[in-house]
């Protein structure tokens, strides 16, 4: 029997970290090629590709670009699975909800995180809530605590888009640690005179919504 190990398959993260270290360009994309070109990924990287062989971009451009296409398709890709499995626990057959929101934390498989809670048990990170500021401001704090991987989903709990599926809006960590960042400081801090106290995040939460189709 060979001791010899198997190479480990290229993911979409072990693929952006070696990128982003010091390589060459022409030789890096020549590796992995053939990984670019599988799949559902070959649809955003194929064009590029193509641009590479005619000589339209350089390879260093060209790298950049593919991996931009390749994390925002794995981000589409993760979002999609999240939104189905939260149209499967939405089933009304299983299920009956008080409130109007319902918003949730995943991880980048799309699967619900687990945390402990005050009172030591392991419950899944999910809230409902009457309003959806609510539910956003909720969202915004799980993600600025949480882990890199992380992003929230808010889903009306009655209201369906024109196909059929639930009105759902996708928070990512970054935005929802930026809002954070830029609310201004409590009373005890700010200096007296300066501002009327109010949160700046009311109408800004739209801005980091990406909202999904399924066509």
């Amino acid at each position: 029997m060979s001791n010899e190990s198997k190479p480990r398959a290229m993911t979409v993260k072990g693929f952006l970290h070696k990128a982003n270290g010091k390589i060459s360009a022409l030789a890096f994309l020549a590796a992995h090629r053939e990984w670019l070109e599988t799949g559902d990924l070959a649809e955003v990287t194929s064009p590029i590709l193509r641009m590479l062989d005619e000589e339209q971009l350089l390879p260093t451009p060209a790298l950049d670009l593919l991996k931009e296409a390749v994390l925002t398709h794995h981000l589409r890709v993760e979002t999609v699975k999240a939104e189905r499995k939260i149209a499967e626990s939405n089933d009304p057959s299983s299920h009956s909800f008080s409130k109007s929101w319902v918003a949730r934390i995943f991880n980048k498989d799309g699967h619900l995180v687990e945390t402990a809670n005050t009172k030591g048990e392991i419950v899944e990170l999910e809230m409902m809530f009457d309003m959806a500021s609510d539910a956003d401001r909720w969202v915004d704090r799980r993600l600025f605590e949480g882990a890199p991987d992380w992003f929230g989903v808010v889903q009306h709990t009655s209201i369906t888009r024109a196909d059929g599926e639930p009105i759902t809006s996708v928070i990512m960590r970054d935005d929802a640690i930026a809002r954070i960042l830029k609310r201004p400081a409590t009373a005890a801090h700010k200096k007296m005179g300066k501002g009327d106290g109010k949160l700046s995040f009311g109408v800004k939460v739209h801005q980091s919504r990406a909202t999904f189709s399924h066509g």
